[in-house]
């Protein structure tokens, strides 16, 4: 299992497109320090039939809570420009996965792929 002081996290996996077969995304959270909540990210997104990979980068923070449940721990990034908008990602176990959410931080429909699986 990762140790929860790792200080660089990799997550990867297919996202839904609106119209595309498909988002490509890999993301690595790099922490500030061990048992750190916050750092670096960089993200990588290519659209599945087109095109060269989108990289963003910017920090990134924990906060408490989706749509769902109070509890849940969720990853919030803030990207350097503003454009895209800040993202938000629900922790799954102790970083075995991260489920996209939504704008308001709600699940994404069970019919939509929205896990990104834990890579290194």
């Amino acid at each position: 299992a990762p140790s929860p002081d790792a200080l660089s996290m990799t997550f990867a996996g297919d996202l839904p497109c609106a119209d595309c077969p498909g988002l490509r995304t890999e993301l690595t959270l790099t922490r500030d320090a061990p048992y750190s909540g916050d750092g670096t990210y960089k993200l990588v997104e290519t659209y599945l039939e087109r095109g060269a990979p989108i990289t963003t980068t910017g920090i990134w923070g924990t906060l408490r809570g989706d749509a769902v449940d109070p509890d849940a721990t969720v990853y919030e990034l803030n990207p350097e420009k503003p454009e895209p908008a800040r993202r938000h990602f629900r922790r799954v176990g102790d970083d075995e996965a991260l489920k996209v959410l939504g704008g308001d931080r709600t699940p994404l429909p069970d019919s939509l792929p929205s896990t990104l699986k834990r890579a290194k």
